[in-house]
């Protein structure tokens, strides 16, 4: 099987681990919570903006309030322990992409999925209680708080929505989209995000022996017979200003990072190779495909006073941030 070693190269400095400022108010009645809490099985009310969902839990589409989408598909995507401004940005993103993919779809099965892998991340109410437990009542008072301040706010360039793409660790800086899906994107460029290097996640390893390497290499038809020795099968021909590596020769043909990425299951298309005999290493930087805003970095700017549209001004670039609510 895959030998998986996580090496985290970083210890968590101090300013990871300072707690997050109480809850001042004790927890109300069991009656407060209820009427507080939003009910997600209750169809929207008349003039309320909902979005269809495709859930993957009951696979079919569902009419869902808006407001609760976003609710839910922040505390998908984003660890609520994050600070409020980081979260607010969190929740303008998720908004900008869930009108931007209602205005496209025809709706066939859904404007949107839940699967973060296709679409974005989204868990209802009852997902939420089961993943914060006894958190509960204190992370949803904290989203629904945070989502209500940003409400009906998105991301516009050129008076069009943006694609608010994100993902969760940079290597100390975002990645051009050109250079990860092929196509150039003015607002999603290459930015610095150094607060990324202070992740105790920023950094990991992925070592295969020879057999479960080339096993990958032949389920996937890219080898044919089996090298006597790894030494030099893969090399990175080229790296982007980012860190990203965009050509990597192997068995004398090319692929991209990304690919090399998903072949392999590394955490991000930035890497580093290290080959011997009878082993082949992977050095990895970041998590996720760098493009957009950084969700790390996002919660180390708020953490040093940038508010939520300092974040996003900063991760997409001469972005505009407005309110827009079309039901």
């Amino acid at each position: 099987m895959k030998k998986f070693s996580i090496i985290v190269i970083l210890a968590v400095l101090s300013m990871t681990i300072v707690p997050f400022l109480a809850i001042k108010d004790n927890l109300k009645s069991n009656d407060t919570k209820k009427e507080t809490s939003i009910q997600t099985t209750q169809p929207p009310t008349e003039n309320q903006q909902t979005i269809s969902v495709f859930r993957s839990i009951t696979n079919t589409a569902e009419e869902i309030d808006m407001f609760e989408y976003v609710c839910g598909s922040v505390a998908a995507e984003m660890p609520l322990a994050y600070h409020e401004e980081a979260l607010k940005a969190q929740a303008v993103a998720c908004y900008t992409n869930a009108m931007r993919m209602k205005e496209e779809s025809n709706k066939s099965n859904g404007h949107i999925t839940d699967d973060s892998t296709v679409d974005q991340g989204y868990i209802d109410e009852n997902q939420r209680r089961e993943k914060w437990g006894s958190d509960f009542e204190k992370y949803e008072k904290k989203l629904q708080d945070v989502v209500k301040s940003v409400e009906n706010e998105a991301l516009f360039y050129n008076d069009e929505l943006c694609i608010a793409a994100f993902f969760a660790i940079s290597c100390g800086k975002t990645e051009d989209a050109k250079n990860i899906w092929g196509n150039d994107v003015p607002y999603l460029k290459s930015v610095p995000s150094p607060g990324d290097k202070l992740s105790p996640q920023y950094a990991s390893s992925v070592a295969f022996d020879k057999k479960d390497f080339t096993d990958i290499l032949k389920a996937e038809k890219l080898l044919k017979n089996e090298p006597k020795t790894l030494e030099n099968i893969m090399k990175i021909k080229e790296t982007s200003s980012g860190g990203t590596v965009l050509k990597v020769v192997l068995n004398s043909k090319e692929y991209t990072g990304e690919e090399i990425r998903k072949l392999f299951s590394l955490r991000s298309p930035v890497f580093t190779i290290k080959t011997s005999a009878d082993t082949i290493t992977f050095s990895v930087c970041g998590y996720g495909h760098g493009v957009g805003m950084s969700q790390y970095g996002a919660d180390y700017l708020a953490k040093q006073g940038n508010s939520y549209k300092e974040i996003l001004t900063h991760y997409y670039t001469r972005v505009e941030i407005k309110s827009y609510n079309v039901f």
